[in-house]
């Protein structure tokens, strides 16, 4: 049997550290993701909405300052930008493919914090401050004789381990094998 191709979906949320912001930044994320809170979780009360909806829905109905939601997209273009850069420089010497599946910064996702809850301003500005960025790769390696399960395990620590230093954190939600297609074998 010769070497063939080893590919795993992997997703995963990383967080920027706060030096590499304020290097690239003029304004604070924190700051941002706060004031966005307070705007968000006034116009949830003042609607009667039981929930807090995504910065999309402020795109396109308002009740959001424009400035602020201006402030996040270019945060977001930047930390989106820089994540993308820093995964495939740390993990270019472990995978001999990288292929990004999606990149979304988490302050565009639907925020899992509801109003009544404790701490919920707090919450609700860590979820919109634009540090925070959720990756899917599929990564490929070239591997003698991988099973299924070696093949994941040797993936999740491998981004963990070259991914850790570099990022305030590292979450790997999700990492599944992908079968080789049969053009993925070298003889």
């Amino acid at each position: 049997m010769g070497l063939q191709f080893s590919r795993v979906a992997a997703s995963f949320v990383v967080q920027v550290p706060r030096p590499v912001l304020e290097q690239h930044m003029v304004a604070s994320p924190e700051v941002v993701g706060e004031e966005l809170a307070q705007q968000v979780a006034l116009y949830a009360q003042r609607n009667s909405l039981g929930y807090y909806p995504a910065l999309d829905y402020f795109l396109e109905h308002g009740g959001v300052d424009s400035d602020l939601l201006n402030a996040v997209e270019s945060m977001t273009w930047l930390v989106t930008g820089l994540v993308r850069e820093e995964i495939k420089t740390r993990l270019r010497p472990v995978f001999s493919n990288i292929r990004f599946e999606s990149i979304q910064a988490l302050a565009y996702t639907m925020p899992t914090v509801r109003p009544g809850q404790n701490n919920t301003l707090l919450r609700l500005g860590e979820h919109f401050t634009p540090d925070r960025v959720k990756v899917a790769i599929i990564a490929t390696s070239i591997r003698h004789r991988d099973t299924p399960e070696t093949a994941v395990k040797m993936a999740e620590r491998m981004i963990w381990r070259w991914l850790h230093e570099h990022f305030e954190k590292i979450e790997i939600t999700h990492i599944r094998y992908l079968p080789p297609d049969e053009d993925d074998v070298i003889p």
